[in-house]
């Protein structure tokens, strides 16, 4: 592994840090001075996570610069959302801030991960139609986040009882990690080398992550949990497999896919399930409003932000429609140039058949016409050795041969011009349209 002496730093660090946390767990009683350092630890490795990916922009090709900004992005989310729940418990001492920040913080750090796994960074090819590919991932995010905000914040709103809020949360955070999860194993599958061990560590990390969240919600809710604990600790070490994995980033380089027209299918399938997240409001929003029990607020806020949601899914839906009508309208002239270059092409490639044939006609006019002049000049030489020629006939027998010579010297001049240039050459246009 080719990692950075400072990503060799910050492992080395982030190990230090994770041998204190289970150190503390094991040794320290509940109390608040371990509620602050459990809570600062998360904050910490996830610190020197980002450091450890900000290392790999200038090691980048191709599109791994944004799969890494991406990464570091969701990575600075997820600091966000433990850093929220350090000030949370700090201020539990005299008030309790809302739970709704952080746990929204956290959903919108996942998302960040997965639409970097989604850019498929290991394909060369993975650039291609990046901005319909960010438009697709923009309606992904926004559905997901509507949908939490339609099972979750009508009972922390509303003023209903926060528990009805909980379980909503813990299931729409648990399917997030097993669509990352479910990501990370298919691309593992698919990888080799550097990429399989990045990919494997991501799936080690995030599987820590879904297990260890899993496991703090449930004794949350049994009441076993306090801050600092061994509870914490497979987060904990979820979190911390990240600065290793990122130290695989200097070997990582694109490849093709040994699959063809993949990325086609990817952009494809992306885009299908982008719309069919979009048809599914709808659908929700109508269970929903026949749901029995439900306080009249709960479903007034839901229906409010279901026409809201789509108001912004049917905008990003109308940009991208947007991008690909100028797309097409690229491609098709694009098609127009090339078809332009091509009855181009035809007509210099006819051009240079008609003189190709003319060059051998002409080649083998000269050799014709070569012999006879070379017989009339030796008979010509002939009677200017008669003796009994007149002077006004000699005459004529040599202006016979200087007429000739100039026949011969045209003869050889059109020889000359056809080995000079055998074949006439057209030029292709390789960038129509430019």
């Amino acid at each position: 592994m080719k990692s950075s002496p400072r990503q060799r730093l910050y492992f080395v660090l982030a190990t230090s840090v994770f041998v204190a946390q289970v150190i503390v767990a094991v040794l320290a009683k509940p109390s608040f001075p371990l509620t602050v350092f459990g809570d600062s630890v998360p904050c910490v490795l996830l610190l020197l996570a980002i450091l450890a990916a900000w290392e790999n922009f200038r090691h980048s090709a191709g599109i791994l610069p944004i799969f890494w900004k991406l990464f570091v992005v969701g990575l600075m989310f997820f600091l966000s959302s433990q850093i929220y729940w350090f000030y949370y418990d700090w201020r539990q001492l005299t008030t309790a801030p809302s739970v709704i920040t952080g746990d929204t913080l956290s959903l919108v750090a996942h998302i960040f991960f997965l639409s970097a796994l989604a850019l498929r960074p290991h394909s060369a090819a993975a650039g291609r139609n990046l901005r319909l590919r960010v438009m697709d991932l923009l309606l992904l995010s926004v559905w997901w986040l509507s949908l939490y905000a339609y099972y979750s914040l009508p009972w922390q709103f509303g003023g209903h009882d926060l528990s009805l809020y909980t379980p909503s949360y813990y299931l729409l955070a648990l399917i997030q990690h097993m669509v990352i999860i479910g990501a990370l194993i298919v691309l593992a599958a698919r990888g080799s080398g550097p990429w399989h061990r990045l990919y494997m560590g991501f799936l080690v990390a995030f599987g820590c992550l879904a297990a260890g969240n899993l496991l703090l919600n449930l004794t949350i809710d049994s009441g076993a949990y306090y801050a600092g604990s061994l509870y914490d600790t497979p987060f904990i070490f979820g979190i911390y497999l990240f600065i290793p994995s990122a130290g695989f980033g200097p070997d990582l380089q694109p490849r093709p896919d040994s699959k063809p027209n993949r990325e086609l299918i990817q952009n494809v399938w992306t885009a299908r399930v982008a719309m069919l997240g979009i048809l599914s409001l709808p659908v929700v929003a109508l269970v929903g409003l026949y749901q029995r029990y439900l306080p009249a607020d709960v479903v007034a806020f839901r229906l409010r932000l279901v026409f809201g949601a789509m108001f912004v899914l049917v905008a990003l839906v109308y940009a991208k429609f947007n991008l690909l009508a100028r797309a097409l309208n690229d491609l098709v002239q694009l098609t127009r140039d090339s078809i332009e270059n091509l009855n181009s092409v035809q007509r210099q490639v006819t051009q240079s058949e008609k003189l190709i044939a003319l060059g051998r006609l002409a080649s083998g006019a000269a050799h014709e016409i070569s012999n006879p002049l070379t017989a009339i000049f030796g008979y010509s030489e002939l009677l200017t050795d008669i003796p009994t020629l007149t002077p006004d006939d000699q005459a004529k027998a040599q202006l016979i041969q200087q007429q000739v010579h100039q026949a011969q010297a045209a003869v050889n001049s059109l020889r000359n011009s056809l080995r000079q240039n055998p074949s006439p050459t057209f030029v292709i246009d390789k960038n129509p349209g430019s």
